[in-house]
């Protein structure tokens, strides 16, 4: 029963990240980037009192640690999700989440700089090709032979999503994910207050169908998204959770082509899923790495 419960969550959660890069479409038809992502995370801000007080019952943060996780929250959150919808307003659903599904080659390229991490021929490889496949999506979502700024902007929140990704590290080591990822949002929805006129004016003209998109991203891939993936990650190592992970731009073509009807040029999605090949090649060779690294520990340790 446990591992289905783990499949459920794992399925539930794929979805409604998935269904994210479609709901900012949706929203951008009512609302400017930055209020979009101010009303999302207000409303995810909300439901994660409820998240946080049920998980932060022995896993209190010292108040040192809630400054520095919300300061994550600023880029993780704010810039990440402000990055995000601006590309999106020229890129479809679908060939933002093959960008945003660089972001583990974003981790691996800030180790390299920041963790001192010395990579294999693999994870080189495997990074080069994802950097090959990048050149096919600017170039393919282009009308001209000029790289689409739209791509480079959301290349800037996978960015941000690799600094996540490297600094939440040593907080993950303490405490549990439910209740970092409600620190996390709260101090990206801080930063995001800075649209709160833009909101305050758009909200009252703009279509039902854009602020039912930005209510339901707040309240399911915002927040419970982020409880169903906490639950994969205490019954399940992040090295073969977060795999499954790389399906998620697969189902964002598929709801863009069936909700929004957008389909990607040839040379976009032949370089998101070149893109995507890189960027698995290069985070599992590095999983693996690790995996036997901690082995070699292990065996140390009891040697």
């Amino acid at each position: 029963m446990s591992s289905f419960k783990v499949n459920i969550a794992i399925i539930i959660t794929l979805l409604l990240w998935a269904s994210a890069f479609v709901g900012i479409r949706i929203g951008l038809t009512g609302y400017t980037p930055g209020a979009l992502a101010l009303l999302r995370f207000l409303v995810a801000s909300f439901c994660m009192i409820f998240v946080h007080r049920y998980f932060a019952k022995n896993n209190r943060i010292p108040w040192k640690s809630r400054l520095q996780i919300m300061l994550l929250g600023m880029a993780g959150i704010g810039i990440y999700n402000i990055c995000l919808n601006v590309g999106e307003m020229t890129v479809s659903a679908g060939v933002a989440s093959f960008v945003i599904g660089l972001i583990p080659v974003m981790t691996i390229f800030l180790s390299i700089i920041f963790l001192k991490e010395r990579p294999n021929v693999f994870v080189w490889l495997g990074m080069l090709i994802s950097f090959i496949g990048l050149l096919g999506i600017l170039f393919g979502e282009s009308s001209s032979f000029t790289p689409d700024a739209g791509v480079l902007i959301i290349l800037v929140s996978a960015l941000m999503g690799g600094i996540y990704n490297v600094s939440q590290k040593k907080f993950l080591r303490d405490y549990h994910p439910a209740v970092i990822t409600a620190w996390v949002i709260w101090g990206g929805t801080f930063m995001l207050l800075w649209f709160a006129p833009d909101l305050y004016q758009q909200i009252n003209i703009a279509r039902h169908e854009a602020t039912f998109a930005a209510i339901y991203m707040g309240i399911f891939p915002a927040a419970v998204a982020y409880v169903a993936w906490s639950f994969v990650l205490d019954n399940m190592s992040a090295s073969i959770a977060s795999a499954y992970l790389y399906a998620l731009p697969v189902l964002s073509t598929a709801m863009g082509f069936f909700l929004l009807g957008e389909i990607p040029s040839v040379l976009s999605l032949s370089g998101g899923i070149i893109a995507l090949s890189g960027a698995l090649l290069a985070s599992r060779t590095r999983q693996m790495k690790n995996i036997r690294i901690e082995r070699l520990v292990a065996v140390g340790e009891h040697a």
